[in-house]
């Protein structure tokens, strides 16, 4: 009998951001990879039932979307398991174990199981998911400075061993850039005529990089973890407030801040 994958304990917000890589072989399983260079083949999540379940006529086809107050996703449940779908109502509090799954370039929930549950529920998950999170955050830190520094060489892995980061950690982050870089040339051609000359481009890195450096800045100074409103209130008079988005996701992938609780934000 073949093994069932771990589930990790994720935000709908890394499903969402992440990059769905369907797998080549027949038997392999599909997996996503989380911006912060997760690699996941299922997960559970906790969150509010925000659409009203609707099921087929025909019964062979049922979804819900839920919301975890990092954003929202759409459950699905197929033949045998519509029966979950019938489960749930618009505001039932549930944990839900499945699979992700991309359509028209959407990530939706494959589900497998399903319960309701009550707000401790809801604050363990929360708990557990920052914990996983944290202590990832921690490895891939080192694993993102030795692949860019030596990519995926015999000299990476062995320096990757010694400090405790598995290959397939610098694997996972080889696929990573890879994606990226796939989504951005796939963007600057469906824009072409929109693309700006190479000094405007060079000009917004800088200005990015200008922007990470305020919010570590601000981060530091202060010493403890600061709001999301309050980051970009101290830094609109500098920066627009999407620059300011855009330098505390590259923060968190990178794995200089991480989220003590939705919304606020403090440095490793």
């Amino acid at each position: 009998m073949k093994k069932r994958l771990p589930a990790s304990r994720v935000y709908i917000r890394d499903i969402v951001n992440g990059y769905f890589v369907r797998s080549e072989g027949d038997f392999e399983p599909n997996y996503l990879i989380t911006k912060d260079a997760r690699k996941v083949y299922r997960v559970k999540v906790v969150a509010t039932v925000v659409r009203e379940p609707a099921i087929s006529e025909d019964e062979t086809y049922g979804k819900f979307q839920i919301d975890d107050g990092t954003g929202t996703i759409w459950v699905l449940g197929f033949r045998d398991a519509t029966r979950f779908i019938r489960l749930v109502k618009k505001g039932d509090l549930v944990q839900i174990i499945g699979k992700v799954t991309e359509w028209r370039d959407d990530k939706e929930i494959q589900v497998e199981g399903i319960a309701k549950v009550d707000p401790n529920m809801w604050i363990l998950h929360r708990f557990e998911t920052l914990k996983e999170k944290v202590e990832h955050a921690r490895k891939a830190r080192i694993a993102f400075e030795i692949y860019d520094k030596y990519g995926i060489t015999a000299k990476a892995k062995v320096i990757a061993k010694n400090k405790g980061v598995s290959e397939d950690m610098l694997q996972t982050i080889d696929e990573l850039y890879t994606m990226m870089l796939e989504q951005r040339t796939a963007e600057e051609a469906l824009f072409e005529e929109e693309i700006p000359e190479e000094t405007e481009e060079v000009q917004a890195n800088e200005e990015l990089e200008k922007a990470k450096k305020a919010v570590m800045d601000l981060l530091r100074e202060k010493g403890k973890a600061l709001s999301h409103k309050f980051i970009v209130k101290k830094l609109s008079s500098e920066f627009d407030e999407d620059l300011i988005e855009e330098a505390i996701t590259q923060l968190l992938a990178e794995g200089e801040i991480y989220e003590p609780e939705i919304g606020y934000y403090e440095p490793l």
